[in-house]
């Protein structure tokens, strides 16, 4: 998918909901209670921190491309996505992004696969002194290990690399374009990667859009590796995969939550305000469905808020709050990330 088409797709779930900013705080990977929630809300996961150094600029402009090509529409400080907007939308294609599941972390992985590769390449040509290519002390130190592993000098390490990436890269779900550009991005002996800017005047495409389809291909090749396959690969995918994807924060929360404390206890303990302990039952529960809500709203309460929120055709919590004044936002709140998990 192509960078505007990303942004019709998230407006199109979060259209007349949410500030025409929403999606660019999904896209950077924002960490606030509305941007998780959000991800929940309208099952987003694909896209989440896809695109962290995102300038707010080059957003701007792109929704200024969308509004202009009447695409979308503005209103009172919301989004609107209009009936040529979603016409516009690839529905036929599959997500070949999992933003929720590595976060920025695919580029640590490209990284070792580049240096791997150089190095490997310039062994080969008897050259042994050379500028590696990605300058990263902790890439050098991980890969230097990983090839003293598998005993590169005298091991045919070069040749199984290759096998297992073109494994990969056969892939039915990848094309032509996602192959050419992990390929042109390698460095070697005597042979540089292709820039950002180089590949994108080639393809006749926008810099964010040639990221974007590369970030396809490197998600598509992790959520694929596995040990029986891959196994080389494998074990430069390691720690790349989000294991708990809570931030630290909400982290330290849960926990305290397993040792039975409240809101109120933990709010205390951890000297922050009750609205931030809510925002991480939210984060939590977003990521886990068997956390258990019971103490904080009845399933009698999700189930009222769920049927009013399908009959406005709406998850803006003013509006479910003002027709339900008996529960509180948080509980709004609660109720739509369940919902949306039960719909998984």
């Amino acid at each position: 998918m192509h960078f505007h088409q990303i942004l019709l797709f998230i407006i199109h779930k979060i259209t007349g909901q949410r500030s025409e900013n929403a999606p660019y705080y999904l896209l950077k990977g924002k960490k606030s209670g509305q941007t998780i929630q959000d991800v929940t809300y309208f099952q987003l996961h694909a896209f989440f921190s896809i695109l962290p150094q995102l300038s707010k600029e080059d957003y701007d402009i792109a929704i200024n491309d969308l509004f202009k090509g009447e695409f979308i529409q503005l209103k009172e400080s919301l989004v609107y996505i209009t009936n040529k907007g979603v016409k516009a939308i690839p529905l036929d294609k599959k997500l070949l992004l999992n933003g929720w599941q590595y976060r920025g972390k695919e580029q640590i992985f490209w990284k070792r696969i580049d240096l791997v590769v150089q190095t490997l390449s310039q062994f080969q040509a008897n050259e042994k002194k050379f500028v590696p290519n990605q300058k990263d002390i902790a890439t050098q130190h991980f890969v230097k290990d990983f090839l003293v592993q598998y005993n590169f000098r005298h091991s045919n390490l070069n040749n199984y690399i290759k096998q297992e990436i073109f494994h990969l890269l056969e892939n039915p779900s990848l094309d032509d374009l996602h192959r050419t550009l992990f390929v042109y991005r390698l460095s070697g002996y005597n042979k540089t990667g292709l820039t950002w800017e180089q590949l994108a005047r080639y393809y006749h495409l926008a810099d964010l859009d040639i990221k974007i389809i590369f970030l396809e291909c490197l998600h598509t090749i992790l959520d694929n590796i596995s040990m029986e396959t891959s196994p080389r690969l494998f074990n430069l995918a390691k720690d790349i995969h989000i294991d708990t994807p809570l931030t630290d924060s909400a982290f330290k929360t849960n926990s305290l939550f397993e040792k039975g404390y409240s809101i109120e206890q933990i709010a205390k303990i951890r000297k922050l305000k009750i609205n931030t302990i809510e925002d991480h039952v939210i984060e939590i529960v977003s990521n886990n469905k068997k956390f258990s809500v019971s103490s904080f709203i009845s399933k009698e309460q999700i189930g009222e808020i769920l049927q009013l929120s399908n009959e406005l055709h709406t998850k803006k919590l003013t509006l479910i709050k003002d027709r339900l004044p008996e529960v509180s936002y948080f509980q709004v709140r609660l109720a739509l990330t369940k919902g949306e998990q039960i719909h998984e």
